[in-house]
């Protein structure tokens, strides 16, 4: 199985894992300028404008920074990691990997926005990811 994720580019997956960032970037600033109504994103369930905006906010926040360890682990940027941080990094993306699994889950349990356009974005954010947490880094 391993050798299969690992027949993908590891650059690729690591520009793939950006751009689905810039998506999910995009349609929180699109939820923020009032562009696309807040019931459609979250599951519906959040109350006011203003707290999809802070919500919005906080998940743009963490979407730059998956982003960054994303460009990072892929090698787009280039960093000499000795084997410890190596070890590190690996451990952190394969525990981050069900979490993103659970999201994949929570887009189809969601709004129909939500089932139809962020669950794609969702799957394909989780198998780069999950090429770029296999890299043997040490």
């Amino acid at each position: 199985m391993l050798a299969w994720i690992r027949k993908f580019d590891l650059k690729k997956a690591g520009w793939i894992s950006a751009s689905v960032g810039g998506i999910n970037i995009l349609v929180h600033i699109l939820v923020i300028a009032g562009i696309i109504p807040f019931l459609w994103v979250n599951g519906g369930r959040t109350e006011s404008l203003e707290a999809a905006r802070q919500i919005s906010t906080s998940s743009i926040i963490m979407t730059i920074i998956n982003i960054l360890i994303a460009l990072v682990a892929s090698q787009i940027i280039p960093l000499k990691l000795n084997k410890f941080f190596g070890i590190v990094l690996s451990v952190f993306l394969i525990i981050t990997l069900p979490l993103t699994l659970v999201g994949v889950v929570q887009q189809f349990l969601g709004t129909m926005f939500e089932k139809c356009v962020m669950s794609i974005v969702t799957i394909v954010g989780f198998c780069s990811d999950t090429r770029i947490a296999f890299e043997k880094r040490w």
